[in-house]
């Protein structure tokens, strides 16, 4: 194993995940579309913005299925019968689902206003139960 060697590709990758996504992603497009932020579905955007280093808000949306489907679905990597992603038996429940607001360097409090107004807009969130 080289250290210094894997060093200096660590570090030729990580400039290059800021480039691409701060630099010459989010800033660029917030920029040219005069955004506040960009919203992604699910958890998506977080990859993105943290490659730069960049905050991501998700806002709970509600749930949807989690049974079959995804890696389950045909050709997929299931570990059930039918190619279904639970083994027998798993009773799978639905899975939450989100909205990413996800903005350049030092956004947080524009984030959390936008996802606070989409939150009491939509309505949509589904607060997690209580535990006994």
């Amino acid at each position: 194993m080289d250290v210094e060697k894997d060093r200096t590709r660590y570090e030729v990758d990580r400039a290059k995940d800021v480039r691409l996504g701060g630099t010459h992603g989010i800033d660029e497009i917030m920029k040219a579309e005069r955004l506040d932020a960009v919203v992604f579905p699910a958890a998506s955007g977080a990859a993105v913005a943290a490659k730069p280093g960049y905050p991501t808000v998700i806002v709970p949306f509600g749930m949807i299925p989690n049974a079959p489907g995804g890696a389950g679905a045909p050709g997929g990597r299931g570990a059930g019968p039918n190619n279904t992603p639970f083994p027998p038996g798993f009773d799978a429940k639905p899975e939450p689902y989100g909205v990413s607001f996800t903005g350049s360097a030092c956004s947080e409090p524009r984030l959390i206003e936008l996802a606070y107004s989409f939150e009491q807009a939509t309505k949509k969130r589904i607060p997690p139960p209580l535990f006994p």
